[in-house]
Parts: structure tokens; sequence; C-alpha cells
């Protein structure tokens, strides 16, 4: 039998509950040039209904991206840097 990613369908990144979170990490996604998609049930566009996994997003990409995917969604060191306000002057 031939796996998805044998066939090249495409494959599971992550999954995440929130459709505006899903479709932040796509935009990431492709604005680091990987084709990516999101499958969900239609039952949470519709009813809105996000319990028992109907509000469920899973982000697909191509079997061949997928590292370049996990690695574009890896926390970069300048987002983790401690951001300070400017200080007033008086």
């Amino acid at each position: 039998m031939i796996s998805d990613s044998e066939a090249g369908l495409p494959v599971l990144l992550t999954t995440v509950y929130d459709p505006v979170e899903a479709e932040i990490i796509v935009a990431k996604l492709r604005s680091a040039g990987i084709e990516a998609m999101v499958r969900h049930d239609a039952l949470s566009v519709v009813y809105g209904l996000t319990v028992d996994g109907c509000g469920q997003q899973d982000i697909l990409v191509r079997p061949g991206d997928l590292e370049e995917a996990r690695a574009a969604l890896e926390p970069s060191e300048d987002a983790t840097e401690d951001v300070s306000m400017p200080e007033e002057e008086t």
C-alpha cells in the first residue's frame, strides 16, 4: 500500500482549533514560499462548533515541503528577544 507522502498527496503539518490561527499559519508558510492549505469540517464553519473536534483545522503541505514548513513555524530569535518600550524623556 502506498502512503500519502509517497503518492504526493498533502501531508499533515499541524492541527489547530481556531480558524484565524489556521489562516495566519498558512499565510506565514506561503510568505516563505511553501504551498499550504487548510482542511476543516464544514460543520465548524456553518455552525461555528468547536467541540469534539468539530473546530479542527488541519494545515497540510506537500511532502517535500514538510521539514521546511516545520522550520518556518519555529519561533525566530528576533521574536523571542525582550522588547522594551523606549524611556520617555522629561
